[in-house]
C-alpha cells in the first residue's frame, strides 16, 4: 500500500509565512486596502522588522523592552505599516490580542481602523486565517470584536476610552500639524499619552506603547516622552541625510543623501520646503523642529575663545526672566550675564532652572550682579527681596511686546556683529533642547526673553526705562 503524501495547500503556506514575517504579511495584503502599486524602500521592511519584535513580545506576554518612537516623514506608509496592518497581524499571531489605536482626530482613527477591517473582511484573508471572524454583534468602525477574544478599538486624543484595556497602544499622529503651534493642543496631546494611556494597559510593564509621528514642535509627544526618564528606542529618518538620525548606522542605508530617493527626490523635497517653510519642512520632513540655521535667531552671534574674552566688562550684569515653580513643564527662571567692551556686547555666562522663589533668591545670589529684573509682578518680590539683603537689584521695563516682538527687536544688533559669547557656552545658547534660542519660539522663551532683555540694556538704552 502506497503512503499518502499530503501537499499543503498554497494558501495555507502563504498564511504561515505571513505568521512568521510581518513584512510579507503586508506584502501580500497590500492591494487589498490600497489600489497603486507599491514602492518598497528599505525603510518599510526595516519598520516591519522593529514593531514585529515589539509585538512579538506581547504575544509570549513578556515583559517589553522599550517603548518605540518611529519619527517620519509623512506619506512614508508608516500609518499603513503600523495602524493598518499591525493591528490584524498580531491577530493572525494571537486572535486574543486587544489593540488600541489612536490619532489627532476621530475621522482619521476611524479611516485607519476601517482599512484593518476591510483586510480582515476580505476574502483573501478568510481564504488565508478562516479561523478569525468578526463578531457579527461587535463589528463597529471604531471598535470590533473577533470570536477568539480580540478587540480593536480605535479612539482620538480627545476621545473616551472607559473600560478598555490593551495588550498593545499605537499612537499615530497624536498632534495636528496645523494645532501644533499651540500650548494647550500640545498639552492636551501630551496628557493623553502619559496620563490616559497609562490607564488603559493590561499589565504596565508587558504593554508597549508605539508612537509614530513627524515631529512639529519641541514640546511635541516625542520631545515630552525624550524628556521623561523612560525606556525608549527611537527611530528617527530624516528626508535628507543628517546627524539626527536613529539609529546611527541606518544612515548607510540612504542613497545620495536621500532616506526614500524615489517618493522624495531632492525636487519633491525642494517644493515640501517652499510649501511648507523653513520650520515646517525641518519639523516634518528632517523631524527636527527647528530649522537648521535658526529661525527668528540665527548663527549670528559671534563666538571668542574663553582664554580671549575681556577681563574687565562695563555695565556687567544679570538680566532676568523670572518664574516662581519647581515644575519643569512650566516655564522657567533664565538669565543672561553680560557686559560691554568697546562698545560690543559680550556675553559672560547664561542659566537657568525651575525653582520656588526662596531657592531661586539664592540661586540668583551666586550670579553676578546688578540684577535686571522685568517689572512685573514675579519680579517685584525678587527684586525687593535682594535689595533688602543689600545685593543690587534694579527693576526695568522692556518695552517691545511679547516675547517675539521683543526678539524681533534685538536680532539687528546680533546680526550687524554686535555681541560676542564665551566659545565654552555658546553651543548651549544655540542648541540647548529646552532652552536654545535657535529653537524659539517654539521653546526656548525664557532665555531667549533675558538675552532681549539684556541686549537692550546694553545696547538700546533709550527704549528701556529704569525704576
Amino acid at each position: 500500500m502506497k503512503e499518502t503524501i499530503l501537499v499543503p495547500k498554497l494558501n495555507d503556506l502563504k498564511a504561515e509565512r505571513c505568521r512568521q514575517e510581518f513584512f510579507y504579511f503586508l506584502q501580500e495584503f497590500w492591494d487589498v486596502i490600497i489600489p497603486e502599486t507599491p514602492v518598497y524602500n528599505w525603510h518599510i521592511p526595516y519598520l516591519c522588522n522593529e514593531v514585529q519584535k515589539v509585538v512579538e513580545k506581547v504575544i509570549k506576554r513578556e515583559a517589553k523592552d522599550y517603548d518605540l518612537i518611529i519619527n517620519i516623514s509623512p506619506g512614508e506608509t508608516k500609518s499603513t505599516i503600523i495602524t493598518v496592518m499591525l493591528p490584524v497581524w498580531a491577530w493572525i499571531k494571537d486572535p486574543s490580542i486587544r489593540s488600541l489605536t489612536a490619532s489627532y482626530s476621530s475621522s482619521l482613527s476611524t479611516d485607519h481602523s476601517v482599512k484593518s477591517r476591510d483586510i480582515i473582511r476580505s476574502d483573501k484573508f478568510k481564504a488565508y486565517f478562516p479561523e478569525i471572524q468578526l463578531k457579527t454583534d461587535q463589528d463597529g468602525k471604531t471598535h470590533y470584536k473577533n470570536t477568539l477574544g480580540g478587540e480593536r478599538y480605535a479612539t482620538s486624543v480627545t476621545g473616551s476610552i472607559t473600560g478598555f484595556h490593551a495588550h498593545l497602544l499605537i499612537v499615530d499622529d497624536p498632534l495636528n500639524p496645523k494645532e501644533a503651534a499651540s500650548e494647550v493642543e500640545r498639552k492636551r496631546a501630551n496628557d493623553f499619552m502619559d496620563i490616559t494611556l497609562s490607564t488603559r494597559k493590561v499589565n504596565k510593564s508587558v504593554t508597549p506603547t508605539i508612537l509614530v509621528m513627524q515631529r512639529l514642535h519641541q514640546e511635541d509627544c516625542t520631545g515630552n516622552w525624550l524628556n521623561k526618564d523612560k525606556s525608549i528606542k527611537h527611530i528617527c529618518l530624516p528626508g535628507e541625510t543628517s546627524k539626527d538620525i536613529k539609529p546611527i548606522e541606518l544612515r548607510e542605508k540612504y542613497t545620495d543623501g536621500l532616506m526614500n530617493a524615489i517618493r522624495l527626490t531632492r525636487r519633491d523635497l525642494a517644493e515640501l520646503k517652499t510649501n511648507l517653510g523653513s520650520y515646517g519642512y525641518s519639523g516634518q520632513i528632517m523631524q527636527t523642529p527647528t530649522p537648521l540655521d535658526g529661525g527668528i535667531w540665527q548663527r549670528w552671534i559671534i563666538a571668542v575663545p574663553d582664554s580671549e574674552f575681556p577681563k574687565e566688562l562695563t555695565k556687567i550684569g544679570s538680566d532676568w526672566d523670572l518664574a516662581y515653580t519647581e515644575k519643569e513643564t512650566n516655564s522657567a527662571c533664565a538669565y543672561v550675564t553680560a557686559g560691554l567692551f568697546n562698545s560690543k556686547m559680550y556675553i559672560d555666562d547664561i542659566g537657568w532652572d525651575w525653582m520656588e522663589f526662596p531657592a531661586l533668591i539664592n540661586y540668583m545670589k551666586i550670579k553676578k550682579s546688578p540684577h535686571y529684573i522685568e517689572a512685573k509682578a514675579s519680579g517685584k518680590s525678587a527684586k525687593q527681596t535682594l535689595s533688602n539683603q543689600g545685593i543690587p537689584a534694579i527693576e526695568v521695563k522692556v518695552d517691545g511686546g511679547d516675547k517675539i516682538a521683543r526678539a524681533m527687536l534685538s536680532t539687528p544688533f546680533a546680526e550687524a556683529g554686535m555681541i560676542y559669547c564665551r566659545q565654552s557656552i555658546i553651543e548651549k545658547l544655540y542648541n540647548d533642547d529646552r532652552q536654545g534660542i535657535l529653537i524659539f519660539p517654539n521653546t526656548g522663551t525664557d532665555l531667549a526673553d533675558a538675552l532681549a532683555q539684556s541686549i537692550y540694556r546694553l545696547l538700546n538704552q533709550p527704549q528701556m526705562f529704569f525704576f
